[in-house]
Formats: structure tokens, sequence, C-alpha cells
């Protein structure tokens, strides 16, 4: 039984371009969490308790000087503070004076020790804290806080510096910390830019997660959806219950009761769908049977690779859907056509044999009843003719005669036969056949083929058109072309047109006769010779039905048994 567990789906989508959420403008930062700020804070104090620590060691006294202690204090007052104002909200805009507050904690650290240079480091946090925390607008704090650190040394010497020296040990590190203040808020600004959007990829994904799980659960198919490496990352109820049925083992990703089209043969694991996609085919219309016996139901499956835009490659799609209703629809029909075929075949029968003895025994034109009989008898034998296709197309035994066989005989045959009522139709046929084409084949069989295709052709091609027979041989195979001039076929008949009974539009609107039989039977003659056939048509410029089929028969030998379709 599959693993009964809810996985995330992949999402393939641009999710920026589905999600709708709006970006924010890169120059608004949004807000930072407390965490965020008090991490900032703790490293300040952090910086602080190192220089407390230092001074205890060198200068014990240092630590209860008024400058020292007034420095601890506007830090104690600038971390109550980060405490006091929320983090968002209207009075969001107070935090800004923590790191402020601290910049004019490091003026009187440095202050109280000016023989240590690098306690005008302790600026760095609070300076890269209003730079990356509070936007552009909060530069020149930073820079001003430094300025007035650099000053109260002079303000406490009571004279400006005289020396290049002195001035660069007040002017020095302001530029420096202007230059950092600015690469810093560009950074920050750039981060904010990529936080952004990966929020919106986020909240798309999201989304998009929600609406394939809603999509997948939707349907009546089976849907899952598999990564890369063979894992499933979504997947719908529908395929437990499928799973259940077939016996899915995940190990082998194959089911134990999985049959093919007959509902009897046992389908290999390599063949069923799952391991075909997960191999990379790409496929549609796999019918297949789960179940045991007595509770099977039937199955189309699909599989179909997933490729971002790029091309990359990010799994595989696959699909069951349940046609069971369907099989048993068409079993009934086909069940039905065959009983009806047989009933009808006896009497039909009779009436051709007693209109044949009719017209050997008396002289119809005398009694002036040569044309209704003829009508009857031609009539009589289409009715025939469409009854032997019934039985035909329902009769799973159909068998094939494998002999030594010349193609290009057949082919001559039969377009030598069509030429009566091409004259009558105005349709000229023209064949370019070898002298020898000798292949594996039921003769008979092949002839059923040439003549349903230049039946089809003539019939379809309105009077002036043409249809031209040609044979060709190429290495192991050849190649049997009828070419027309007809009304042609759509894209969309195309894909139906070697069904059972299904006939183009344009043939349904023209009224033309027949029951759609023929071309799936020759398609079932032509795969019985290990062949395939094609049509290359379009509406209003006639069509192209290829028959390619090898000269060797590969599942017996000339002469050998007969083969069923």
């Amino acid at each position: 039984m599959a693993e009964r567990r809810t996985v995330r789906p992949v999402p393939t989508v641009d999710a920026a371009a589905t999600s709708g959420i709006t970006v924010p403008p890169a120059a608004v930062a949004p807000p930072r969490s407390a965490h965020l700020f008090s991490g900032a804070q703790f490293a300040f104090i952090a910086t602080v308790l190192l220089l407390g620590g230092y001074l205890a060691f060198t200068d014990c006294w240092t630590l209860l000087s008024p400058e020292f202690l007034l420095g601890l204090a506007l830090t104690a007052a600038a971390t109550s503070l980060l405490f006091a104002v929320p983090s968002s909200g209207g009075l969001r805009g107070l935090l800004v004076l923590v790191p402020t507050i601290d910049i004019l904690a490091v003026a009187f650290f440095r202050d109280t020790i000016p023989n240590l240079p690098t306690s005008g480091l302790l600026i760095v946090v609070p300076v890269l804290w209003l730079s990356g925390g509070f936007g552009v607008s909060a530069v020149p704090v930073a820079v001003l806080g430094t300025v007035f650190t650099s000053l109260i040394p002079v303000a406490r010497s009571g004279s400006w510096p005289t020396t290049p020296g002195g001035w660069g040990a007040i002017l020095l590190i302001p530029a420096l910390v202007l230059v950092i203040s600015v690469t810093v808020y560009l950074g920050a600004r750039q981060l904010r830019a990529h936080e952004d959007r990966a929020r919106i990829a986020l909240a798309a994904a999201t989304e998009a997660a929600a609406v394939a799980t809603t999509v997948a659960e939707s349907v009546d198919a089976a849907v899952a959806f598999f990564r890369p490496d063979g894992t499933v990352a979504l997947r719908n109820q529908a395929t437990y219950e499928q799973a259940e049925l077939a016996g899915y083992d995940r190990a082998t990703k194959s089911g134990v009761h999985v049959y093919g089209p007959d509902r009897r043969t046992k389908m290999p694991a390599a063949d069923q769908v799952v391991n075909r996609a997960l191999r990379g085919e790409s496929f549609r219309g796999q019918l297949y049977w789960i179940g045991e016996p007595g509770n099977q139901r039937a199955l189309i499956g699909n599989a179909r690779q997933v490729h971002t835009a790029d091309g990359t490659f990010v799994g595989t799609m696959t699909v069951g859907h349940d046609v069971t209703d369907l099989a048993n629809a068409v079993a009934v029909r086909e069940e039905f056509l065959i009983a009806v075929s047989h009933e009808l075949r006896t009497p039909l029968t009779s009436i051709i044999g007693y209109l044949d003895l009719l017209s050997e025994g008396h002289d119809l034109q005398a009694l002036g009843l040569d044309r209704e009989v003829a009508t009857i008898q031609r009539n009589a034998e289409q009715l025939y003719a469409i009854i032997g296709d019934l039985l035909a197309a329902g009769d799973a035994e159909m068998r094939v005669r494998i002999g030594r066989v010349d193609l290009a005989a057949v082919a001559r045959e039969s377009a030598a036969a069509i030429l009566p009522r091409a004259s009558d139709a105005g349709v000229a046929v023209r064949t370019e056949l070898p002298a020898l084409v000798e292949l594996d084949g039921d003769a008979g069989r092949l002839r059923q083929v040439v003549d349903n295709l230049l039946s089809n052709a003539v019939k379809y091609t309105p009077s002036g058109g043409r249809v031209t027979l040609t044979l060709t041989v190429t290495g192991d195979a050849c190649q049997l072309d009828v070419v027309d001039t007809g009304i042609g076929i759509s894209p969309d008949d195309q894909r139906q047109l070697f069904d059972r009974f299904f006939r183009a539009r344009a043939v349904r609107d023209d009224a033309l006769p027949g029951v759609g039989l023929g071309l799936s039977i020759v398609k079932s003659i032509v795969e019985a010779h290990e062949g395939r056939i094609g049509v290359a048509s379009r509406a209003g410029r006639g069509s192209t039905f290829t028959v390619v089929l090898p000269l060797r028969q590969s599942r017996t030998v000339a002469g050998g048994p007969s083969m069923p379709i």
C-alpha cells in the first residue's frame, strides 16, 4: 500500500509574475524585528564590557571617572529605550535614538582614555546599525555623531589643532565613517531588494502549492509529480486509491495487480506507467487494468516531463484516468455489434444467393427488372461488406497468414480494380510501381489495405482530381504512398482518423456513405505486419497516406504459422 502522507508540491511557474504581490520600494526599509535590533545593541554592550575589562587590568581607577560613568549611563539609557519602543508601528522611528545615544557614549568613552586610540572603534557598531537599519536618512546622523566624538578632545583642550596630524586625527574617522555608512547603506538596500523578491517568490510558491494541491484534488484522475530523483513531490487522494487497488510496491514503483488491455496478461514492472515515466518517456493513452479479477478498473495512463522556461528538468508528471465505465460500454457495444452482425449475415447471405439464382434463371432485361434487381444486388453486397467490416473490427483474434508476397503485384491488381470506379467519378489514377517487391506478408490482408486506401482516395477526391499510388524500397523496408488531391483532413480529425467508427467532420457534413471502420482495420493489418501507417493532410489540399512495412518479419518465417492481430 502506498505511504499515506501529504507532500508539498514543487512549483514550476514564474512566481513573481503570477503572485500579484506588489514589491515595496527598495529605498523604504521594511520593519526590522526586535531580535535584529537587540542583537546590534548587545554587540555594542559586549564591546563596552571588553573595554571595561581592559581598563580593570590596566587602570582600574579610570572606571570611576565621570566621563566613563556618563558613557555607561548613556549605554544603559539606549538599551532601556530599545526595549521601551516597539520595533514596528508608529513609534518605530524613535529607535534611531538608540544607536545615536550609543555614538554619544563612545565620545565619552574615548575622552576617558585619550591614550587608547582603539577606543574610537566602539563607534563601528552604532554606525553600521544606523546605516543598515534605518536607510539613507540615518547616514548624516552617523557622520555627525562621529564628528561630535572627534571634537570632544578639542573642546576639552580649548583650542583647535595647529598641525596637519592634529586635523587628521579629527577628520579621518568621520571621513572613514562616511565611506562605511554609504557602503553599508547601499549593501543593505540591495539586500532588502533581494529580501523583497524572496518574500514575493515564497508567497507565490505557497500560493502555487495551494492551487496545485486544490487542482489535483479536484480532478477525478490520479495525479502524481515525481522529482528528478524519483521521489514523490505531489500526489492526490486518487493515487492512494489506485495504488491500493493495484497492490503498489514503493520499492519497485510497480503494482502487483496490473494487467494489459486484455485484463488477463500481467504487465511487467518495466512497462508500467511510473517506471516508463521515470525512465524519461513521455506518452499518452496507455490502457491497462488494475485490481484482482472481479474487482478491476480500467485506466488510461499519461506521462510528461516538466521543464522550466530555460529547459531545466524539474520532474515528471503522471496522470491516471479511470475509464472503467467507458471501457465496459465499448465492450458491450462491440459485443452487440458482433451479435447483430452475425444475425444479419445469415439472412443477407440468403438474399444475395437468391438474387444470383434469379439473375441466372430469368431474363431480367426482358422482364424489365434488370435495373431494379441490380440495385438490390448492389446494395445487398454493400451491406454485406459493412457487416464484414463490423465483424473484422470486433474480432480480437483476426489473423494474418505470413508468406512470400509480391507487394508490387498486389498494388497493381488494386489499382486495376479501382479504375472503373475512378473513371465514373472523373478521377485519374496513376501508379509508380517497381517490377517486383517481395516481402513476408498476408497477400489477402495487404490487398485489403491497398484497396481501402485507394477506395477512400477516389471517394474523397472531386471530379477532375487525381490519385497517385507509389511503392519504393529503402534498405530492409518498403514504403507505399497513396496521394490524392481531395478534400483533405483537418488536424483535429487526423488525431482520431484511425479510431473505430470515427468519421471526419467534412465527410459527415457531405453525407458520404461509410461507417468509419476501414482505416481502423487497415491500421490493425499494418501493425500485424510489424509496420506503421501515417497521414499528412491539409483541409482542401489533399492527403497522403503512408504505409511502411518491413521486408522480413521478426516474429515468424515465410510460410510459418498465422499471427493474431
